[in-house]
């Protein structure tokens, strides 16, 4: 008899991606209408899941991939609230500076 084992139902909707899930027993493998239980692949990671029919694939447009990676870029590029603390400290010594004829 084989074991009962814990598996992740995934719903998708028409298109094949995730939009609901919920733990069940079963084999590693069943697929009824729009609920796929499967393990989803572990050496492989995707932003956007999506299931073909029979396999996971990933999902994400070339257009999602731009604009997911240009959000993250402008993310890095904003400072950090030590930087701006930093920075507005070296402004203050600058001026003081300046004002005292240390520095033109």
């Amino acid at each position: 008899m084989e074991e009962a084992i814990d598996r992740i139902a995934y719903i998708v909707d028409d298109n094949g991606f995730v939009i609901d899930s919920y733990v069940v027993s079963s084999v590693d493998e069943y697929v009824d209408g729009n609920v796929i239980v499967v393990r989803p692949p572990i050496d492989v990671s995707f932003y956007k899941r999506k299931w073909d029919g029979s396999k996971w694939v990933e999902g994400e447009t070339a257009e999602e991939r731009a604009e997911r990676e240009s959000k993250l870029l402008i993310e890095s590029l904003k400072p950090t609230p030590s930087e701006i603390s930093d920075a507005e400290l070296e402004i203050k010594i600058l001026t003081t500076l300046t004002e005292l004829g240390v520095i033109q």
